[in-house]
């Protein structure tokens, strides 16, 4: 028996033995009783049945506990009904469609919640990032049809009926399957981990970039780790192949008011390559991409700003491999430094969502900076009194959170008597 199942049909029978309706006592439908059991604690009981350990409070108090960590086998504890689950668009690019159950098309927006019965469609050059309630994250690109089938407190369920999916998946603690993808020829389960799926009129394709996915078919199922990829179709037995290595990304060296330009390197076995940009390290707000069989991917119309590229090769049996990701810089940041009475006006072009760090040193090397600040949303910074009119500076940029990561120097100069000839 496979071990993933095992895992599921202990959980139901443990949940069976232990929760007793509400209704049974005292008639409240809405809600579930639970009986604890040695060794339990309360943050424990919480994220079994509500998924967040921190939630705890909510049980505290509809039970009325005065001291959490004293509970006793024995004690019943009510178990407030979850709310309402629902899917949320946390990103739309382009045209995309929620075709509700009835068949009415709505067009998609961010913010929108989504139900079991719904589908998510997108056009040709559309992207559509949606949040589960279990903390997943699911990137529809182009062309691509998905229908949310089930939703409880333990997983969600979709059905991928054409085109393609990229996840994220948090680890689960009690390794419980909170996300699964059903295609015609095949089942994924997944526990936690980073993947794609594919589907189209030869079959289904699984890519796995971080952890482990099980893809079922029938009464067989087959693992596929990091690095591997499997095919099946309604004809034949799931093959696994070991997905291409990351091309390495470099940016062009042409002037940034041309069309953005990512070339990559060779790959053994490549048959074609994919470029795609987003606005965020994650590739959750994915907003444009190009593939062909050229090494030098070009975007027109990308407007002034910073972005994360990934590129990545496709094999002959279209398994898409592992990617390369970079900060690009498209149109430099303008920068400047001007000296006044009151100080040193640093101005800058703003971005939203970068963060800006102005470093000023007394040596081109930056070992040792004698300021190192970081700025978002705005346009500069004027300083005074600073310990010495002869410094170098540069300006970085990186997304938020990530000044560590990816960072770009747009900017550098020297200022007082380095100036002089």
């Amino acid at each position: 028996m496979n071990k993933w199942y095992r895992y599921g049909l202990t959980g139901l029978c443990f949940t069976a033995i232990l929760l007793v309706s509400a209704a049974h006592a005292d008639n409240d439908i809405s809600s579930e009783r639970y009986r604890v059991q040695p060794g339990d604690t309360l943050w424990e009981i919480t994220e079994r049945y509500r998924g967040e350990a921190r939630e705890w409070p909510i049980v505290r108090d509809a039970n009325r506990v005065r001291e959490p960590r004293h509970i006793q086998p024995g004690d019943v504890l009510d178990l407030p009904p979850l709310p309402d689950l629902t899917a949320e668009v946390r990103h739309r690019e382009g045209t995309a469609w929620l075709v509700k159950d009835s068949g009415e098309r709505i067009s998609l927006r961010e913010d929108m919640a989504l139900v079991p019965g719904d589908t998510v469609e997108t056009t040709s050059h559309a992207f559509v990032s949606l949040r589960l309630p279990h903390g997943e994250d699911v990137v529809l690109p182009s062309s691509s049809r998905a229908v949310l089938k089930r939703q409880d407190r333990r997983s969600t369920r979709l059905y991928l009926e054409r085109g393609e999916l990229e996840a994220r998946v948090p680890v689960q603690r009690d390794h419980r399957e909170v996300l699964s993808i059903d295609t015609p020829t095949g089942i994924v389960g997944v526990r936690g981990t980073h993947f794609r799926v594919t589907y189209a009129d030869d079959g289904t394709r699984v890519s796995t970039l971080e952890g482990e996915v099980a893809l079922s078919q029938g009464e067989r199922t087959t693992s596929v780790s990091a690095g591997q990829g499997a095919r099946s179709s309604s004809t034949s037995p799931a093959q696994i192949t070991d997905l291409l290595p990351a091309p390495v990304l470099k940016e062009d060296d042409s002037p940034f008011d041309q069309p953005l330009q990512v070339d990559l390197s060779a790959v053994s076995g490549a048959e074609t390559y994919r470029v795609q940009l987003a606005r965020d390290p994650d590739f959750q707000t994915i907003f444009r991409e190009q593939r062909g069989d050229s090494r030098s991917i070009t975007f027109e119309a990308v407007p002034q700003g910073f972005y994360y590229a990934r590129g990545s090769a496709v094999d002959a049996q279209g398994f898409e491999g592992l990617y390369d990701r970079q900060l690009v810089l498209h149109r430099p940041v303008n920068a400047s430094l001007e000296t006044t009475e009151g100080g040193y006006v640093f101005h800058w072009t703003d971005i939203p969502s970068l963060e800006y760090r102005l470093q000023l040193s007394e040596d081109e090397t930056f070992n040792d900076p004698f300021m190192s600040r970081s700025f978002s949303g705005s346009q500069g910074v004027t300083l005074r009194n600073l310990p010495t009119e002869d410094f170098f500076w540069r300006l970085q940029v990186s997304g938020i959170g990530n000044d560590a990561v990816d960072s770009t120097v747009v900017a550098s100069g020297r200022q007082g008597a380095a100036r002089q000839p």
